[in-house]
């Protein structure tokens, strides 16, 4: 009972994630169009304005008995688009972004593996790519019907072998679990990681995957965290004792039980939120901004399934055995080749 739940929540959230990163695009679509519109009507306004100052100053000038000829100009405008914010059309977007995100897949974490969750998001990925075909004129090709297919294909296989349970079950297998995880290692190495990457974009290497890859690593920071406090606040409910996992993880297992109400990790883990939800929107924003939602969307979707499926399986211990492994990992990787191959054919015309 407790994986339906998860996954109809998860199911929900994709379907409002979806639908508020097409509002986006089509907000900055607009102030794209408004401001080019408006831009192309000023450049003629000022064109005139200046042909008149021309003639009048030859004639002026031939009455005097000289001859002047000047080549005409336009003079554009030089402010761009309004800033994203101003259109209530992307505020939307994003608050419906994140309605679908706290009320959909962080409640679905809470009793589901991040390696089921993630590849949920497909859902939002179809729904963003149906209302991009009547919302932003972007038409849906053959090429590309056969490409989403495909990549659905992809998810199912890992749906199919992706673990059931949402890891700990009880206090102490909770505790065990965010004692054993290594997370401040494993979050320290993704931040060099992601400072490099940073780096390579401000030097003007920028393509599509190296946004991708920031807003994925960002986005499964996120999720490893989402999931282990949505984890804390259901187990909390039924051990009132439960120390808090930021507090387990700087302290141990017996000095978070004596620690204060606010401390230091704790506070690290709302700024690890914090940098991670800013890094990823950004991003994200700045990618959907240069790339086609139906380029951007795939490709984000496949690289975030890789990075928070491994991360969560690595965190959390969630596979039972070699044997599991050995299956998981090899159909893993027929999935993840299948939504990649897919996503060729959604670049086609």
């Amino acid at each position: 009972m407790s994986f339906l739940v998860g996954l109809a929540a998860a199911v929900l959230g994709n379907v409002v994630i979806g639908t508020g990163q097409c509002l986006q695009k089509y907000a900055l679509n607009k102030l794209q169009r408004d401001w080019e519109r408006t831009g192309t009507s000023t450049a003629r306004t000022e064109a005139v304005a200046y042909s008149s100052n021309v003639y009048s100053s030859s004639i002026d000038m031939r009455q005097r008995g000289s001859s002047v000829s000047q080549p005409s100009r336009t003079v554009e405008s030089k402010r761009g688009p309004l800033p994203r914010y101003t259109s209530k059309t992307w505020v939307l977007g994003l608050l419906l972004n994140y309605a679908g995100e706290v009320c959909g897949n962080a409640v679905a974490l809470s009793y589901l593996s991040a390696s089921v969750v993630a590849p949920v998001g497909i859902v939002s990925v179809l729904v963003n790519v149906l209302l991009a075909e009547r919302l932003l004129g972007e038409r849906i090709t053959s090429n590309q019907k056969f490409g989403f297919t495909v990549i659905v294909a992809g998810v199912a296989c890992i749906l199919l072998v992706a673990p059931r349970s949402a890891g700990a079950t009880d206090a102490t297998q909770f505790v065990y679990m965010v004692q054993t995880s290594g997370i401040a290692l494993f979050f320290g190495l993704l931040y060099v990681v992601q400072l490099l990457l940073v780096l390579v974009i401000r030097n003007g290497r920028q393509s599509l995957f190296v946004y991708v890859l920031v807003a994925s690593i960002f986005g499964t920071m996120n999720v490893m965290v989402s999931k282990i406090m949505t984890m804390y606040v259901r187990l909390k409910m039924a051990f009132a004792g439960l120390p808090n996992p930021a507090d387990i993880v700087v302290y141990g297992a017996v000095g978070a039980m004596s620690s204060a109400t606010v401390t230091l990790p704790r506070a690290l883990v709302a700024l690890v939120m914090g940098v991670s939800v800013i890094g990823q929107e950004s991003f994200r924003q700045q990618a959907l901004g240069k790339y086609p939602v139906m380029q951007f969307q795939p490709v984000f979707f496949a690289t975030y399934n890789v990075v928070a499926t491994l991360s969560g399986l690595l965190l959390f211990k969630e596979l039972d055995g070699w044997m599991h492994a050995l299956v998981f990992f090899s159909v893993f990787s027929i999935g993840i080749g299948l939504i990649l191959y897919g996503s060729r054919f959604l670049q086609k015309a």
